[in-house]
């Protein structure tokens, strides 16, 4: 009986722990974030209504480009699979399981809600997604984001407006940080596109190592990778990826103005974008509490005296905070219904294409 008892006790203590380092991490970084701006602004001022209802209408389709994403990394490995080329993921699954993980990834701690939309997707066992290959174009996608968020630093940071002068001696240390994170995220794109191009050279390397078991999984995530190396995917995938940035950064510059900070325009958005980005990567509370903070504090003082920053700052913050958590906890309740009403046909599978 005690051995039975112990791995649940065992499991017990690690969520217990990874609960405590996340809300020891959120508050952390919420005093680091309190000494900038007011955390809930005692006096929040909207001062263009029009622009915040701009901000409400634009979560529409940035759900549903943040969610769609992942077809063209998907769709490939079910028509080969099945053996039909009009075989497709299904929208519910595509759309729902984008819904309902955005708001797990939100309040999971440590991001592991980001195992949710895996799990989801390889749950109906349609062929050709199974967890290994789902997990590996989501981790491309990721990867893609993290490249793109650092660009959008970069890009901000040097051709953006003139810059706080309080914000010189920091600006070191902001550059040097994004570096770090585009050699990170630079070395696992790489990573995957060697993965991408040379399956069986990574099967036979993995099977002399790690065993057989193990090589063949390193070939079905290579095989999932491949669809994305071909421009009839791969380019689509790429130009969505731009257009949901896109929408991210004018729905940030549609509450920047609904908050008064008309004088900040879509690149210093782009760059405050850029540090919550980055930001949301470190060990924060649940629902990002901490992290994001922090992080649009950090950007807004690149562009704005103290001043505006504990003020009109202050408002910009909690407003876009709660827009992003009531906005994913919308959208969650409509993907969880649209998941459960859905039944997921699978096409016939004709099995794993050779080679």
């Amino acid at each position: 009986m005690p051995a039975k008892v112990r791995p649940t006790f065992v499991g017990t203590r690690k969520q217990l722990w990874t609960w405590l380092v996340s809300l020891v991490g959120g508050v952390v970084l919420l005093v680091i974030a309190g000494r900038r701006i007011e955390l809930w602004p005692g006096d929040l001022t909207i001062v263009h209504m029009h622009w915040l209802w701009v901000a409400v209408a634009l979560h529409i389709p940035y759900s549903l480009v943040r969610a769609l994403r992942l077809r063209y990394a998907l769709d490939p490995l079910v028509a080969e699979h099945s053996g039909q080329a009009q075989a497709r993921v299904p929208r519910a699954l595509l759309y729902g399981s984008g819904w309902v993980s955005f708001l797990t990834i939100l309040l999971l701690p440590l991001r592991l809600g980001e195992l949710s939309r895996p799990l989801m997707l390889a749950r109906p066992g349609l062929p050709g997604l199974g967890l290994a290959e789902v997990t590996a174009a989501i981790a491309t996608e990721r990867i893609v984001d993290g490249l793109l968020v650092v660009a959008m630093l970069f890009f901000g940071l040097f051709f953006g407006p003139q810059l706080a002068p309080a914000v010189a001696e920091h600006l070191a240390g902001i550059r040097a940080f994004g570096g770090w994170m585009a050699l990170v995220f630079g070395a696992g794109l790489g990573g995957l596109v060697w993965l991408a191009w040379a399956p069986g050279w990574w099967r036979e390397v993995t099977v002399k190592v790690l065993g057989q078991r193990v090589g063949a999984i390193v070939h079905r995530v290579a095989r999932a990778l491949h669809p994305l190396t071909r421009p009839r995917f791969g380019l689509p995938f790429l130009v969505w990826s731009l257009v949901y940035w896109g929408i991210v950064i004018a729905q940030l510059t549609a509450v920047l103005h609904a908050c008064g900070l008309t004088e900040l325009g879509p690149i210093a958005a782009a760059t405050i974008v850029a540090t919550i980005g980055l930001s949301i990567q470190l060990p924060g509370g649940p629902a990002q509490a901490g992290s994001f903070q922090l992080g649009a504090a950090v950007g807004l003082e690149l562009y704005l005296q103290p001043d505006l920053v504990a003020g009109p700052g202050s408002s910009f913050t909690a407003v876009m905070y709660v827009l992003g958590l009531a906005g994913t906890g919308a959208m969650a309740l409509v993907g969880a219904a649209w998941l459960a009403r859905a039944s997921f046909e699978q096409p016939p599978s004709r099995g794993p294409a050779s080679g």
